[in-house]
């Protein structure tokens, strides 16, 4: 038997949240239930906290570093030879357009 259409009660709760985003859950299923939707201020809360997740989706991939301690140590060296990091990043500028000529 298919589902009747109704009100999506969380779309409902982000609706409100969206419009009243300090509201407490209990203020939320009142408010909801004066508008005929019957929710429990659990269930706010749950929708509530699930629209606050922030993160990669799992099973998401990462980028991987290629920059290791060797590296970072190499890097350190540069900067003290060459007395700055913006004198640094000059050699390194030099250094490319020069091995592009090459």
């Amino acid at each position: 038997m298919p589902r009747t259409k109704g009100v999506n009660k969380a779309q409902a709760v982000r609706d409100y949240l969206r419009d009243h985003p300090r509201a407490k859950t209990a203020a939320i299923a009142e408010a909801l239930a004066k508008e005929g939707i019957s929710i429990t201020a659990a269930y706010a809360s749950k929708i509530k906290s699930t629209g606050r997740k922030r993160g990669r989706p799992p099973g998401s991939v990462t980028a991987v570093s290629s920059v290791g301690i060797p590296e970072v140590k190499a890097a350190l060296a540069l900067i003290k030879a060459c007395g700055s990091p913006r004198a640094a990043k000059k050699a390194l500028v030099a250094a490319v357009q020069i091995k592009a000529l090459v």
